[in-house]
């Protein structure tokens, strides 16, 4: 409970001796909480609604009782440092008439400037705000209660914060076109916003210190309060979800089969593009398997995002049943809440430090599926299956064959410098583990790339030799740096050619019943190099040079998937199926970031062929959902009754009964566990350079 000196909304004098230390301090932790309450609130309803993951009340509500306390705490911090800085400027005597705007001024520019020297980033608005703002009123002679002060120095430094992120975001950073010295002019930047901001303040400020100040902190707290107890009120009375009924598994007897079965996950991997590269002969592995397979487009998820694409056609279930809708999961500090949550207001700057310092941010994990993924359903009934570098295939449990997990060889081998890095194995990265010591050679690092390896993707001119040093030198994801337009290149061929060259050696000594593979590589190169390919449609926005070292790499790049294709197909048993699917194709308009993007992109590619697959057939209305189906069946084992999806039969020359089980779920939960590993912070700041994530 405040002392009783701190009455809020009264009218004492600035010259009253109970102007003191703790006057000021706990009133300024008072605004400061008060608004940090209000915007952690609306933030918290905000990120409700861009994360989808989080639209169900009986997650909602829990996530906004984690959510707002952290902002709390924020209003906590910052309203002890204004409440120190408002004793020093108003201490007795302190503040003098003749003091005015131009020194004011003055000072807010110089507490920036400290601070942006200090930390080498512009971190000084608020704060500089605050200074500004404090030493403004003291020297305009204005003389308000402590209450209505603070309430103007947080509703400003709020207000400018948010204001100056928006401006940012649309008029400073422009990845189209990155310019030399770009933190400079965003420090000007801030400095001429700041001006603008005070200036416009000056004006309202009799205005706002007039404000009846005790009334919006009352009907602020109150609204808080009865929002939130509303919520508690329906989350414990309100209906609660049906819990799974636990069962034994169904006897299964396999049917015997004599193919094998190899899906090939290409991530992005577009019919738009390869249409167009047919009709140069470009893609001759592309083009005989749909001569003498079936083919036509996968429909797909909206929003297409790839966690929980790839999960619904690991599991033939829709999100809702499979419960995967996100990149990240979120760990909360204090309570250890566990959500998947990955998309943040552009404007929350703020949320950096959150997810740096208090909440535990890791990629998506299989121990957040609440249904059963094709490897354990075929492992668990007799069918040797491996997979390599597959979506939530981490961490890896035993299973009847092998598990190269997407946590496994490159990310162990190389780590960017700027990411956090532990050497070592898990004991989830592989099953088994005694199986390192076969492909641990085959792990390639962007410092492995031969100049002619970068040259068959980007071009390099002879004048433009010196690209190839700045290539090598490149050591971050930063979209302020010129040079970045090649880091999604330098780190993203590698990872393919990795899992590739282990895919090659795995089908050839290990020859599993059913191999699944997963190539992202595509997909980063879409994002970041379609405008490049689509050059012509957006001339005045390319740098000039990049235009010319990237104009082929797309087409490069599907000729490098091609052949890739073709050495699993050369490695495989003759009576192998190979399955090629891709997640979507992508949007036809840039965006303003720079990235081409897929949130409302076409159907992926669906492309069949191998020993009882129909040759030069079009399926039509094929789905994500149905891949697992289709695995299931080819493999002589029962498609479930609660997939969403079914087995395409009329891709096969003889498809048989398909036969049906209730669910392959029976009993079974997902525990939620968070776990971390080294290669996270990677995953992250590539997911934030493709541009899913703040």
């Amino acid at each position: 409970m405040l002392l009783p000196s701190i009455r809020i909304g009264n009218e004492i004098t600035m010259n009253e001796s109970k102007y003191n230390l703790l006057n000021h301090l706990l009133t300024s932790i008072l605004a400061g909480f008060l608004f940090s309450l209000g915007v952690g609130l609306i933030f918290g309803i905000k990120m409700i609604g861009i994360n989808e993951s989080t639209h169900q009340f009986r997650l909602a509500y829990p996530f906004l009782l984690n959510f707002v306390p952290m902002y709390l705490l924020l209003g906590v911090i910052f309203g002890a440092a204004v409440g120190l800085l408002g004793t020093l400027l108003f201490r007795k005597n302190g503040a003098q008439r003749g003091f005015g705007f131009p020194a004011a001024l003055g000072m807010s520019f110089l507490a920036f400037l400290a601070l942006f020297i200090i930390f080498r980033a512009p971190l000084g608005p608020i704060a500089g705000m605050f200074l500004g703002l404090l030493v403004f009123t003291a020297a305009s002679s204005h003389r308000p209660p402590l209450s209505r002060l603070y309430f103007a120095v947080f509703l400003t430094a709020i207000a400018f914060n948010y204001s100056w992120q928006w401006v940012r975001q649309h008029f400073i950073i422009n990845p189209l076109m990155p310019i030399d010295q770009a933190k400079t002019l965003d420090f000007i930047f801030t400095l001429i916003w700041a001006l603008i901001f005070l200036l416009g303040f000056r004006l309202f400020i009799k205005a706002l210190l007039r404000t009846p100040i005790r009334a919006v902190y009352i009907t602020g707290v109150s609204v808080v309060v009865l929002i939130l107890a509303l919520g508690g009120l329906y989350y414990f009375a309100g209906p609660k979800p049906v819990s799974a009924v636990a069962a034994q598994p169904p006897e299964i007897t396999r049917r015997p089969v004599d193919v094998k079965v190899a899906v090939i996950g290409v991530d992005g991997l577009w019919w738009k593009i390869i249409d167009e590269l047919f009709a140069k002969d470009e893609l001759p592995t592309i083009k005989r398997l749909r001569e003498n397979g079936t083919s036509g487009n996968l429909g797909t998820l909206y929003p297409t995002f790839s966690a929980a694409i790839w999960s619904s056609i690991s599991t033939g279930k829709s999100t809702e049943k499979h419960g995967v809708t996100s990149f990240l999961i979120w760990k909360f500090p204090w309570t250890g809440f566990t959500l998947p949550c990955f998309i943040t207001p552009k404007i929350t700057a703020e949320m950096d430090w959150m997810r740096k310092s208090l909440i535990i941010t890791a990629p998506m994990n299989n121990q957040f599926l609440e249904s059963a993924p094709i490897w354990e359903m075929l492992s668990d009934h007799g069918a040797n299956v491996g997979m390599v570098n597959w979506w939530l295939s981490y961490p890896a449990y035993p299973l009847n064959g092998f598990n190269v997990t997407d946590h496994c060889l490159y990310n162990k081998e190389y780590v960017m410098e700027n990411f956090k890095t532990r050497e070592g194995d898990t004991p989830y990265d592989l099953y088994p583990m005694d199986l390192m010591s076969e492909i641990k050679s085959f792990s390639r690092s962007p410092e492995s790339l031969s100049d002619e390896e970068i040259c068959r993707f980007i071009t390099v001119a002879d004048s433009d030799r010196a690209f190839l040093k700045e290539f090598r030198d490149i050591d971050t994801y930063d979209y302020l740096d010129i040079a970045y337009e090649a880091s999604m290149f330098k780190y993203s061929y590698p990872e393919d050619a990795t899992f590739a060259a282990a895919t090659r050696y795995l089908l050839a000594e290990h020859q599993p019943e059913v191999l699944c593979v997963y190539l992202d590589g595509m997909d980063s190169m879409q994002h970041q190099y379609l405008k490049y390919y689509f050059a012509d449609e957006h001339r005045d926005k390319l740098i000039p040079r990049n235009a010319v070292r990237y104009r082929h790499l797309i087409e490069n790049y599907y000729q490098y998937i091609d052949e890739t294709l073709a050495s699993f197909i050369a490695a495989a048993d003759s009576n192998t199926i190979f399955m090629i699917i891709s997640d979507h194709g992508f949007d036809a308009e840039i965006m303003p970031t720079g990235h081409y993007n897929h949130m409302n992109a076409p159907p992926g590619v669906f492309l069949c062929a191998g020993p009882g697959i129909k040759a030069g057939y079009r399926i039509e209305n094929a789905h994500v959902y149905d891949i697992a189906p289709t695995i299931l069946h080819l493999m002589g084992l029962p498609v479930a009754a609660d997939f969403d999806g079914k087995a395409l039969t009329d891709i096969m020359l003889d498809p048989g009964t398909v036969e049906t089980i209730p669910t392959y779920d029976a009993g079974r939960r997902a525990s939620h566990q968070v776990i971390q590993s080294d290669m996270d912070e990677a995953y992250k700041d590539k997911l934030k350079a493709l541009g899913y994530t703040q």
